[in-house]
């Protein structure tokens, strides 16, 4: 009998043994016997720990700081296997390795995402492996519309391919999770329903609890912080119309001469940072928060999300947006790494902030500041340094309030260059991909061909990483590119060999088949356009090529979806689904180029009903309600130009 034995008693290495001990147990048909251990005997069977539980068997090379750096290895050691780790979260990562390893998978989150092959027995010999992913920041931050359900399956999943960071946003999730549980621009659902605040706050617990269980980096928060400082809602793009005290009101920024909540919704809001009461009242709701959640390890410190609304007073105009947020940085940071010496602030360069501090130096002294690069106005028909991807404009930096959001990338990675951060270990990327760029970009297809340089550029740009902004079902039609991202990040290849064994998994014999498909569709379809036209489905003039290509793969699909079983299935049928939505935006684009407004509104009209109709079959892949949103703006945007 096979004997997996855990030194220690972290969730994550517990978990680790667990896991070992069901796919091996499943994988071969015997028993697998799971104990723990105090020190290591050099006993036979599988032995987990971290490295200083391990001792010299581990061999694991040096990391800067081993709670936020990953590195395992997976070494025979005579009769005994050694899988260990830098911290909890590393050997639970190598424990997933060892089973790729004999030919395990996860495909996508979920049950149906697992493949365990049979073998006859567990290989513990020929094995010296070493995983130290070259980069420290990996991560995924909840968005879209998810189901508790939706986000425990990503938490899962995350480890199983190479993820290691959550980011829960807000104070509380609510906004998310009632996107899904009100299920919103989907009246068809008949289980709709409102969440308390008490609700939702369980439902991050429960987050919380399984992001813990595998020794996850947890970050929270992010933006709300200036709502906070006036007491007014904080978790999501809420509007507010109560009043508003004398006393916090003189908080607010004052923009053309009013201070007043920006566009009514709070966290849009920036304050008066001239006024000490205001950054007291900010930094003091920051500490407040995080001295009741200790178990964070990356707070988010961001301002406002509303470009060009700082205050315009006098002693304001004093210094740039960025100054201000430095003199912010700057009294949070030593008051945070006195009361919670392991947590780190994330700082955000993002809109207004995209420009860096002209007079106020960051002061890093304190070793708990990460700074976070989020380009939301990029262009992803171009990878994030490249030089074609130019307005042919120098920068300048602009009158106070009178930002415009570069467009093109290079002007936005020349912006990142300006900040000079240059700490890969303490900086990351929060990029879009998962968000918005998979509707407009066949959904999602040619990312797996544009992230692989993007991860370059940031390395490049000194950049430690990426955090994904993006619903957590974005695994529509296929599951590939966020599979490879993860992958990618950990240092591994996402190659044409990689993507044959990946389809082969999720569509059996014939994956082949479906990867000719796909690749079919963004031929026919014509290259990504650049950011400013994200909506454009499809390339001007391609959509009756578009549609014969359809044509010729859909008897195909079928008799593949009603040969296949199990996980193939699954995958086939949202193959059909896709083939079938692509047809009305085929014919959507077709009406509207030829100046048939009505027809082409008709036909997003009918893409709208079909997703409404098949969300159940498509809920755990597809976020249905951020592409009704998108398309409900498309067929906005088309009747306002008749």
């Amino acid at each position: 009998m096979l004997t997996v034995h855990v030194l220690g008693d972290h969730p994550a290495l517990v978990l680790a043994g667990e896991e070992l001990q069901r796919c091996l147990s499943q994988m071969t048909g015997d028993e697998v016997q799971l104990i723990g251990a105090q020190e290591m005997t050099g006993a036979a069977g599988i032995w987990l720990g971290v490295a200083d539980a391990l001792g010299d068997a581990a061999r694991l090379p040096k990391v800067r700081d081993a709670a936020w750096d990953d590195a395992s290895c997976v070494r025979s050691a005579g009769d005994a296997l050694i899988i260990g780790g830098t911290n909890p979260r590393s050997v639970l990562m190598g424990a997933y390795e060892y089973l790729r390893r004999l030919g395990a998978e996860w495909l996508w989150p979920g049950d149906d995402g697992e493949v365990l092959p049979a073998i006859d027995d567990v290989p513990l010999q020929g094995f010296d492996l070493v995983c130290a992913p070259p980069h420290r920041h990996r991560g995924v931050c909840i968005e879209g519309a998810p189901a508790l359900e939706h986000v425990l399956d990503m938490i899962a999943w995350m480890p199983k391919v190479g993820y290691n960071a959550y980011f829960l946003q807000f104070q509380v999730a609510g906004y998310f999770w009632r996107l899904w549980y009100e299920h919103r621009l989907n009246s068809e659902w008949d289980d709709a329903r409102e969440l308390t605040e008490d609700e939702c706050e369980a439902l991050d617990r429960q987050v919380v609890a399984e992001v813990k269980r595998r020794g996850l980096l947890l970050h929270q928060v992010g933006h709300g912080w200036t709502a906070a400082a006036l007491g007014l809602p904080t978790d999501g793009w809420v509007t507010y119309k109560g009043e508003i005290a004398d006393a916090e009101r003189e908080l607010i920024a004052q923009v053309n001469g009013e201070r007043r909540l920006w566009g009514d919704i709070p966290i849009n809001t920036e304050l008066c940072y001239s006024n000490p009461e205001a950054r007291r009242r900010m930094v003091d709701a920051v500490l407040a928060w995080a001295d009741r959640h200790r178990e964070v390890d990356a707070l988010h410190f961001w301002l406002s999300d509303a470009p060009n609304n700082h205050c315009e007073c006098a002693a304001c105009s004093e210094y740039s947006p960025a100054d201000w947020y430095a003199v912010l940085a700057n009294e949070l940071s030593p008051r945070l790494a006195q009361m919670a010496p392991g947590m780190k602030i994330v700082l955000l360069a993002y809109h207004d902030l995209l420009w860096p501090p002209e007079e106020v130096a960051i002061n890093r002294d304190h070793d708990n500041l990460i700074s976070m690069f989020a380009p939301i106005s990029r262009c992803y028909a171009h990878s994030m340094a490249d030089p074609e991807c130019d307005s042919g404009e120098q920068l300048e930096r602009p009158a106070r309030n009178q930002m415009a959001m570069p467009r093109h990338n290079r002007q936005l990675v020349d912006l990142w260059r300006i900040w000079g951060w240059g700490d890969r270990d303490n900086s990351f990327c929060f990029d879009y991909h998962f968000m918005w760029p998979w509707m407009g970009d066949r959904l999602s297809i040619d990312l797996a061909t544009l992230m692989p340089q993007d991860l370059k550029d940031y390395v490049a740009m000194d950049l430690g990483g990426l955090m994904n902004c993006g619903a957590q079902r974005s695994f529509y039609p296929t599951g590939w590119p966020y599979w490879a991202t993860a992958r990618l990040l950990c240092g591994e290849t996402a190659g044409p060999d990689e993507r044959e064994r990946y389809f082969r998994l999720a569509y059996g014999d014939d994956g082949e088949t479906a990867m000719a498909f796909l690749d079919g569709v963004v031929e026919a379809a014509g290259a990504p356009r650049h950011g400013a036209d994200w909506w454009q489905q499809v390339e001007p003039g391609q959509a009756g090529r578009l549609r014969a290509h359809l044509d010729a793969f859909a008897g195909t699909l079928d008799d593949c979806a009603v040969a296949a079983g199990g996980r193939h299935a699954r995958s086939w049928r949202l193959l059909q689904h896709y083939h079938q939505l692509l047809g009305r935006y085929a014919a959507m684009q077709e009406h509207r180029e030829a100046g048939r407004i009505d027809e082409a509104v008709a036909e997003v009209e009918a893409a709208e009903d079909f997703l409404r109709r098949t969300e159940p079959e498509t809920a755990r892949a597809l976020d249905g309600y951020t592409l009704l949103r998108y398309l409900a703006g498309l067929r906005e945007q088309w009747r306002r130009a008749q």
